[in-house]
């Protein structure tokens, strides 16, 4: 099968599962949750403008995602429910309540058979902190964390125990923030990734995307120190690097940065605790998209941010980040891509690389 066919054979496939999970009798979220005081809070996500060189799937997303409607607060359920494991969805006397993780355009592939059957353990209380995607690094930060962040400043009693999912709670970044005290006091539970947990009194925390106040609340919860004085940084795109998006010419990206005075870092091979030095100590970091980008949350103070995007795939979210936090952001597409837009390996146009880099530098 083809690469473009095989891609429409399964689009079509997930919305006709889609549309046939929706017999399964349901009920609304909006009557069976109340705000926790003070309340919701709403906003229009900000319409921004990309820079020139960004890839238009990162533009469309960005287009998509401005002026979109957002709330920020704590839902508490007002019956008991059993909490799927995928993706967070929550059932109550056997029917879905659809709306119930944060992804709900992409909700899909409960275990519906796991909620008619006795669940494996049952809670009093919790707040969910489920995400179908919270074992990647920047998902982790901005829809886990950042959760976790708006429970605490919502006042909620410190006895009640985050949930977690078994993927996000099995990576490593989750375990050491664990040992670093990033949740606090507040006991941490683990759902397998197979299991249905009955709640009694489940909390549901919702949070704006993005925001500075948000990402300041995690870097404190890092203890990562303001105003840091280091090294301008590259990230490099190792060979080893998931979902591909290799510089072929690395080498000599490398060597040019070291030349410049940046010092090259793979993140994802650094303990956690240096990550957050290192990027809180950064004026300047230039890199290719990808998660390493994640730590410019630890920085704060002024920084001048060079992203390169490969021109198959892309997200506009770093571009969002240094945006929000007030850091001078420019970007530029790679060169020849090989293999699928997904992972395919490129060349940086080290001319343009060099003259981006003395403007990071001032």
């Amino acid at each position: 099968m083809n690469t473009p066919f095989r891609d429409r054979f399964h689009a079509a496939r997930k919305a006709m599962i889609h549309r046939l999970e929706h017999f399964w009798p349901a009920l609304p979220l909006v009557a069976v949750s109340r705000d926790v005081p003070p309340g919701l809070v709403a906003r229009t996500a900000p319409r921004l403008d990309p820079p020139a060189a960004m890839p238009d799937q990162a533009r469309s997303w960005l287009e998509q995602h401005g002026g979109r409607q957002e709330v920020q607060g704590v839902l508490r359920l007002t019956r008991p429910v059993t909490v799927d494991p995928k993706m967070g969805l929550l059932f109550s006397e056997k029917r879905i309540i659809w709306g119930t993780s944060d992804t709900p355009e992409r909700e899909r592939g409960p275990r519906f058979a796991g909620h008619l059957a006795a669940p494996s353990r049952r809670l009093p209380g919790a707040i969910l902190l489920h995400h179908v995607h919270g074992d990647n690094f920047f998902h982790f930060f901005f829809f886990v964390l950042s959760k976790a962040s708006v429970a605490d400043a919502a006042g909620l009693d410190p006895a009640l125990p985050f949930l977690v999912g078994e993927k996000t709670a099995a990576t490593g970044f989750f375990k050491e923030a664990l040992e670093m005290g990033v949740f606090g006091s507040r006991p941490v539970l683990v759902q397998g990734r197979k299991e249905v947990i009955a709640v009694d009194e489940a909390f549901l925390v919702r949070d704006f995307f993005l925001t500075d106040a948000i990402m300041s609340a995690i870097a404190e919860r890092f203890a990562a120190p303001v105003g840091g004085q280091g090294d301008p940084l590259l990230i490099e795109r190792k060979a080893s690097a998931n979902n591909g998006r290799r510089f072929r010419n690395q080498d000599a990206v490398t060597a040019l940065a070291r030349s410049k005075g940046f010092r090259p870092v793979d993140p994802g091979s650094l303990p956690l605790r240096e990550q957050v030095q290192l990027f809180a100590g950064a004026p300047a970091v230039a890199g290719a998209h990808g998660a390493g980008l994640t730590n410019l949350l630890f920085r704060r103070g002024p920084c001048r941010v060079l992203e390169l995007f490969s021109p198959g795939m892309g997200s506009p979210h770093y571009f969002m980040l240094a945006r929000e936090k007030g850091f001078s952001y420019e970007s530029q597409m790679t060169l020849a891509p090989q293999g699928r837009a997904f992972t395919a390996d490129t060349e940086v146009d080290l001319d343009a690389l060099d003259a981006g880099l003395e403007r990071l530098l001032g």
